[in-house]
This record gives C-alpha cells, sequence and structure tokens, in this order.
C-alpha cells in the first residue's frame, strides 16, 4: 500500500510513520508533505496513492485550498487535533479521521476500516468540506494547567506572553519571563487561543499582542519583532503570514 503524508511537524510525521510501519512493514511512504503549494505540485505531477494522511492545517494554509486546486480521487483520512472539530461530519460522509497526537491503537483501527470499507470511501465534496472546516471553531483556551514538580498551577492564557517551540516541546513564556512546558504544539494552540489576543507568526513562535515592542522590516517582506519578555534569537514573522500579521495589528 502506498501512504502520502500531509503533516507539516517533523516530530508528528515521524511518529506517523513509525505507527505506519509497525502496521504494516510494507507500507510505502511515498512523501511527506507539509505545505498547500507543495502538496498542489504533488499531486499535478504523481499518480494518486492508495491512501492519504491528510493534516487538515498546513503551514502555509488549510488543507480545503489542497481540493479547491486539485481533483483527488483517494481515499483520505484525515488528521486533527481537537476531537471536537467536525468529527461528526467527517463520520458522516465515510471519511475517517485521526485525533493527535497520534496513537497506534488510533491508526490501526483507522486502515483496519479503509481496508475493510475502501470502497465506501467517498471523496471530498469541496463545498462540504469548506462547510466542515470552516462552520466550526474550537473553543477559546483561557486557562492552562500547569504541572510544576508535585504541584499544579491553572495560568490563564492573557498571562502568556508567547508559545514557543523548542527542542520537540511547547513552551509557554509568561510575562515575567518564566517558562513551563505545554501539552499542546503550535499548531493546536493557534486554533484554540484567542485570535484577538495571539497570533502565529511562524512555525516555533505564538506572541501575545502586548508582548510585542518594536516591529522592523526585514528581508523578503518579513518583519523582525522586538518582544517582551526578550529572546536569545531573532523573532521573524513568516513571508507567508507577513500579510495576515498586518490585518491582525490594524484590528
Amino acid at each position: 500500500m502506498n501512504v502520502l503524508i500531509f503533516e507539516d511537524e517533523k516530530h508528528s510525521a515521524q511518529r506517523l510513520v513509525q505507527l505506519l510501519q509497525k502496521y504494516d512493514e510494507n507500507i510505502q511512504i511515498l512523501d511527506i508533505i507539509g505545505s498547500v503549494k507543495d502538496g498542489i505540485q504533488w499531486y499535478r505531477s504523481h499518480s494518486l496513492p492508495d491512501l492519504v494522511f491528510q493534516d487538515i492545517v498546513l503551514n502555509d494554509g488549510n488543507c480545503f485550498e489542497i481540493f479547491n486546486d486539485v481533483k483527488v480521487d483517494a481515499p483520505i483520512i484525515f488528521t486533527t487535533a481537537f476531537n471536537d472539530f467536525a468529527l461528526r461530519s467527517f463520520k458522516v460522509n465515510s471519511i475517517d479521521y485521526v485525533v493527535k497526537p497520534y496513537d497506534y491503537e488510533d491508526i490501526k483501527a483507522a486502515i483496519d476500516k479503509y481496508r475493510k470499507f475502501r470502497e465506501l470511501f467517498l471523496v471530498p465534496e469541496k463545498e462540504l468540506l469548506k462547510q466542515i472546516l470552516f462552520s466550526e471553531k474550537p473553543e477559546v483556551k483561557k486557562r492552562f494547567l500547569i504541572k510544576i514538580g508535585d504541584r499544579y498551577r491553572s495560568l490563564k492564557s492573557d498571562e502568556i506572553a508567547r508559545f514557543e517551540y523548542d527542542e520537540g516541546l511547547t513552551f509557554a513564556v509568561t510575562f515575567d519571563n518564566s517558562r513551563f512546558p505545554v501539552n499542546y504544539s503550535i499548531d493546536q494552540l493557534s486554533q484554540v487561543l484567542d485570535s484577538e489576543l495571539f497570533f502565529q507568526i511562524n512555525r516555533k513562535y505564538i506572541v501575545n499582542n502586548e508582548c510585542i515592542r518594536n516591529i522592523h522590516t526585514w528581508f523578503s517582506s518579513r518583519f523582525k519583532l522586538e518582544l517582551n519578555p526578550k529572546t536569545n534569537e531573532d523573532i521573524i514573522v513568516s513571508r507567508e503570514r507577513a500579510k495576515d500579521f498586518k490585518t491582525w495589528l490594524d484590528r
């Protein structure tokens, strides 16, 4: 079986590959794609795979943009960070889903279902998929339960200056420069945080608008940010997000 993976987080992609090969060592991974742009190019230049694992949110947009541009006549198992994000709609239309973080039993159940009912899988209708992806939004997350040694603390979202990804972990950094690990990826956080307060500027950082002190123009139509608390590296708004970043600041 030839499998195509859409996943923009390296560690998540590696985890999925490991679980697929655990399920069947003969599974061939055709490619791992992290962006809408690369996905469209791949479909235009390759034969269709037997099965697609499709992350909903990619690093340059939503997977709906792929289906809007090219016709994908292949069974798709969607992956999502939110167990209440349009799951009923995916089920009704015989399109399976896997909730992140990836678990072997979920992967096994999804592929078993595909193998048993592959002829019944529906290619996603563009208008239906658009309605599914944009009509339901996860509830805004107002606080995080943080474990500190043998204690727990409830950390309010508005106490957090930024979220940053570092060596496989995501950290919440507060305005007093305390740093706490959180059990969410950057992409997951971008979907549940208050979009009036937080913005994902690149694959590693989400910033609170109250922590931005200065904004400088940068190479290739990007921006460089000065944050408070300060960071040890340049904080650059990616080119793909620069336009939306300006719109977010101007609300």
